[in-house]
């Protein structure tokens, strides 16, 4: 017991990182809906469903085999109201942690995992870099 305090202690535990939520404005709202669904599917694994109408964009879940286990993520991008001018959007990242298994359908391994608000470093990373680039294909 001794030990496992002062692994904790030392800094040396495995950490885990609040899963990121960017929000950004577009100056182009012209084909904005368009553009969020190509660099959903180019940035998120593809896409697994749209609607126009709400302005929202989900992906399909993926899979980061970490040394803490397995993680599930997801982006969810929603186009806020806005003017002819500017439109704020927002990419909500959704997490799961899940014991390790078959990966052949992770849509319906997702609802059987434990839902997460934080994620470890290399996830969180990935999700940043992730957030970035849908920034860069949709804001311009």
């Amino acid at each position: 017991m001794k030990w496992c305090a002062l692994f904790l202690l030392s800094g040396c535990a495995l950490q885990s990182w609040t899963v990121p939520q960017p929000y950004f404005s577009s100056k182009q709202p012209d084909e904005l809906f368009a553009r969020a669904v190509a660099a959903t599917e180019k940035n998120c694994g593809g896409v697994r469903d749209t609607n126009e109408e709400s302005g929202i964009i989900i992906s399909p879940w993926i899979a980061w085999n970490t040394g803490e286990g397995l993680v599930l993520t997801q982006c969810m991008v929603t186009l806020l109201n806005g003017d002819e001018h500017v439109r704020d959007v927002r990419v909500t990242f959704a997490a799961r942690r899940c014991p390790l298994s078959d990966m052949d359908d992770l849509a319906a391994l997702a609802p059987t995992c434990e839902l997460a608000d934080t994620v470890p470093e290399q996830v969180k990373n990935g999700l940043e870099r992730t957030g970035a680039q849908l920034e860069a294909d949709i804001a311009r």
